[in-house]
Protein backbone atom coordinates (compact mmCIF):
# COMPACT_ATOMS: atom_id res chain seq x y z
CA UNK A 1 0.00 0.00 0.00
CA UNK A 2 1.31 3.51 -1.04
CA UNK A 3 1.89 5.36 1.47
CA UNK A 4 0.79 9.33 0.61
CA UNK A 5 3.30 12.08 2.27
CA UNK A 6 1.28 15.07 2.44
CA UNK A 7 2.97 18.40 0.76
CA UNK A 8 3.54 21.15 3.25
CA UNK A 9 2.73 24.55 2.31
CA UNK A 10 4.96 27.18 2.67
CA UNK A 11 3.59 29.70 4.93
CA UNK A 12 3.11 33.40 3.48
CA UNK A 13 5.37 35.97 5.15
CA UNK A 14 3.69 38.22 7.35
CA UNK A 15 3.33 41.98 6.06
CA UNK A 16 5.70 44.23 7.08
CA UNK A 17 3.98 46.12 9.82
CA UNK A 18 3.31 50.09 9.00
CA UNK A 19 5.38 52.78 10.44
CA UNK A 20 3.31 54.46 12.95
CA UNK A 21 2.07 57.90 11.74
CA UNK A 22 4.28 60.56 13.47
CA UNK A 23 1.84 61.94 16.40
CA UNK A 24 1.12 65.62 15.67
CA UNK A 25 2.95 68.27 17.97
CA UNK A 26 1.14 69.49 20.51
CA UNK A 27 -0.25 73.59 19.36
CA UNK A 28 2.36 75.66 22.08
CA UNK A 29 0.13 77.82 24.51
CA UNK A 30 1.86 80.84 24.83
CA UNK A 31 1.99 81.59 28.86
CA UNK A 32 0.44 84.64 29.30
CA UNK A 33 2.62 87.47 30.93
CA UNK A 34 1.70 88.83 34.07
CA UNK A 35 2.17 91.76 34.94
CA UNK A 36 4.60 92.94 37.71
CA UNK A 37 4.38 96.59 39.25
CA UNK A 38 7.94 98.31 38.83
CA UNK A 39 9.99 97.74 42.35
CA UNK A 40 9.65 100.24 44.48
CA UNK A 41 12.28 103.11 45.34
CA UNK A 42 12.57 105.13 47.63
CA UNK A 43 14.48 108.85 47.94
CA UNK A 44 16.25 109.76 51.15
CA UNK A 45 18.92 111.03 52.54
CA UNK A 46 21.11 110.15 55.69
CA UNK A 47 19.39 108.10 57.85
CA UNK A 48 21.95 108.66 60.54
CA UNK A 49 21.19 112.18 60.79
CA UNK A 50 17.88 112.43 59.17
CA UNK A 51 14.82 111.53 61.05
CA UNK A 52 12.58 112.04 58.24
CA UNK A 53 14.32 109.60 55.97
CA UNK A 54 15.04 106.98 58.45
CA UNK A 55 10.91 107.05 59.81
CA UNK A 56 10.40 106.48 55.74
CA UNK A 57 12.83 103.55 55.15
CA UNK A 58 11.42 102.00 58.45
CA UNK A 59 7.99 102.45 57.53
CA UNK A 60 8.46 101.00 53.60
CA UNK A 61 10.46 98.31 56.21
CA UNK A 62 7.31 97.90 58.05
CA UNK A 63 5.24 97.00 55.09
CA UNK A 64 7.43 94.03 53.71
CA UNK A 65 7.36 96.04 50.12
CA UNK A 66 10.55 95.30 48.05
CA UNK A 67 12.63 98.57 47.22
CA UNK A 68 15.86 100.34 46.53
CA UNK A 69 17.29 103.29 48.54
CA UNK A 70 17.90 106.40 46.09
CA UNK A 71 20.87 108.94 48.48
CA UNK A 72 20.48 112.48 48.02
CA UNK A 73 22.54 115.03 49.82
CA UNK A 74 20.24 117.77 50.06
CA UNK A 75 23.01 120.15 50.96
CA UNK A 76 24.69 119.81 47.92
CA UNK A 77 23.38 122.20 44.60
CA UNK A 78 22.89 119.82 42.37
CA UNK A 79 21.71 116.95 44.34
CA UNK A 80 18.71 118.71 45.13
CA UNK A 81 18.35 120.07 41.47
CA UNK A 82 17.72 116.02 41.06
CA UNK A 83 15.99 115.48 44.37
CA UNK A 84 12.97 118.17 42.55
CA UNK A 85 12.78 116.20 39.81
CA UNK A 86 12.20 112.58 41.43
CA UNK A 87 9.84 114.21 44.26
CA UNK A 88 7.88 117.01 44.26
CA UNK A 89 8.65 118.33 47.34
CA UNK A 90 12.41 119.06 48.54
CA UNK A 91 11.39 117.03 51.46
CA UNK A 92 12.66 113.40 51.63
CA UNK A 93 11.62 110.59 51.96
CA UNK A 94 9.89 109.89 48.73
CA UNK A 95 7.96 106.82 48.00
CA UNK A 96 8.29 106.13 43.81
CA UNK A 97 5.82 102.84 43.87
CA UNK A 98 3.40 101.38 40.65
CA UNK A 99 3.21 105.12 39.34
CA UNK A 100 2.54 106.89 42.48
CA UNK A 101 5.02 109.39 43.91
CA UNK A 102 4.41 109.88 47.86
CA UNK A 103 6.62 112.25 49.94
CA UNK A 104 5.59 113.33 53.72
CA UNK A 105 6.11 110.16 56.32
CA UNK A 106 2.30 110.70 57.21
CA UNK A 107 0.91 109.99 53.81
CA UNK A 108 3.26 107.04 52.83
CA UNK A 109 2.66 105.28 56.16
CA UNK A 110 -0.92 105.86 54.61
CA UNK A 111 -0.28 104.61 50.96
CA UNK A 112 1.27 101.56 52.71
CA UNK A 113 -1.42 100.81 54.49
CA UNK A 114 -3.37 100.84 51.85
CA UNK A 115 -2.02 98.58 49.63
CA UNK A 116 -1.03 96.17 52.28
CA UNK A 117 -3.05 96.61 55.36
CA UNK A 118 -1.81 92.97 56.16
CA UNK A 119 1.85 94.33 57.53
CA UNK A 120 -0.50 95.86 60.45
CA UNK A 121 1.01 99.35 59.93
CA UNK A 122 -2.22 100.48 61.61
CA UNK A 123 -3.99 98.48 64.55
CA UNK A 124 -7.21 96.32 63.24
CA UNK A 125 -9.34 97.72 66.20
CA UNK A 126 -11.31 101.05 65.42
CA UNK A 127 -10.29 102.64 68.52
CA UNK A 128 -6.64 101.49 68.23
CA UNK A 129 -6.49 102.64 64.54
CA UNK A 130 -8.05 106.17 65.72
CA UNK A 131 -5.04 106.35 68.68
CA UNK A 132 -2.62 105.65 66.10
CA UNK A 133 -3.14 107.60 63.92
CA UNK A 134 -3.86 110.65 66.05
CA UNK A 135 0.02 109.41 67.52
CA UNK A 136 1.45 109.34 64.17
CA UNK A 137 -0.05 112.65 62.90
CA UNK A 138 1.20 114.77 66.32
CA UNK A 139 4.90 112.78 65.72
CA UNK A 140 4.82 114.15 62.08
CA UNK A 141 3.65 117.50 62.84
CA UNK A 142 4.66 118.46 66.12
CA UNK A 143 7.90 118.95 68.55
CA UNK A 144 9.54 121.46 66.68
CA UNK A 145 11.54 122.32 69.86
CA UNK A 146 12.85 119.27 70.25
CA UNK A 147 14.05 118.65 65.89
CA UNK A 148 15.82 122.22 66.64
CA UNK A 149 17.59 121.74 70.33
CA UNK A 150 18.43 117.91 69.23
CA UNK A 151 18.39 117.00 65.73
CA UNK A 152 19.13 113.06 65.17
CA UNK A 153 22.62 111.68 65.02
CA UNK A 154 22.92 108.58 65.62
CA UNK A 155 26.71 108.23 65.53
CA UNK A 156 26.89 110.73 68.13
CA UNK A 157 27.29 110.18 72.10
CA UNK A 158 26.48 113.32 74.20
CA UNK A 159 25.32 112.03 77.93
CA UNK A 160 26.21 115.32 79.51
CA UNK A 161 24.60 117.29 77.18
CA UNK A 162 22.42 120.07 78.02
CA UNK A 163 18.94 119.82 76.97
CA UNK A 164 17.42 123.36 75.92
CA UNK A 165 14.62 124.82 78.31
CA UNK A 166 12.21 124.78 75.00
CA UNK A 167 12.31 120.89 74.09
CA UNK A 168 11.62 119.89 77.93
CA UNK A 169 8.05 119.86 77.29
CA UNK A 170 8.47 118.01 73.86
CA UNK A 171 10.63 115.27 75.42
CA UNK A 172 7.92 114.89 78.56
CA UNK A 173 4.83 114.64 76.14
CA UNK A 174 6.79 111.84 73.89
CA UNK A 175 7.26 109.74 76.94
CA UNK A 176 3.71 110.43 78.09
CA UNK A 177 3.32 108.85 74.70
CA UNK A 178 4.80 105.97 75.32
CA UNK A 179 3.59 105.55 78.67
CA UNK A 180 0.09 105.53 77.63
CA UNK A 181 0.37 103.39 74.76
CA UNK A 182 2.80 100.80 77.12
CA UNK A 183 -0.05 100.87 79.32
CA UNK A 184 -2.73 100.54 77.34
CA UNK A 185 -2.02 98.03 74.66
CA UNK A 186 0.26 95.75 76.68
CA UNK A 187 3.69 96.19 74.30
CA UNK A 188 6.27 94.73 73.55
CA UNK A 189 5.40 98.16 70.84
CA UNK A 190 3.25 101.33 71.44
CA UNK A 191 -0.11 99.14 70.12
CA UNK A 192 0.61 95.90 71.23
CA UNK A 193 2.39 92.39 69.76
CA UNK A 194 2.93 93.87 66.38
CA UNK A 195 4.72 97.23 65.41
CA UNK A 196 2.54 99.70 63.99
CA UNK A 197 3.62 103.43 61.74
CA UNK A 198 3.47 104.79 64.93
CA UNK A 199 6.78 102.99 65.93
CA UNK A 200 8.26 104.15 62.44
CA UNK A 201 7.56 107.53 63.36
Amino acid sequence: MAVVTPIKRAAKPAAAAKPAAPKAAAPRVATPKVATAPAAQLTLSSKNYSSWSLRGWLLVRFAGLPFTEAMVATDDADARRELLLLAPSIRVPCLTHDGARVWNTLAIAQYLDEINPQAGLLPTERIARAHCRSVSGEMNSGFANLRSALPMNLKAHFPKHKIWAGAQPDIDRIAEIWTECLATYGGPFLFGARRTMADAM
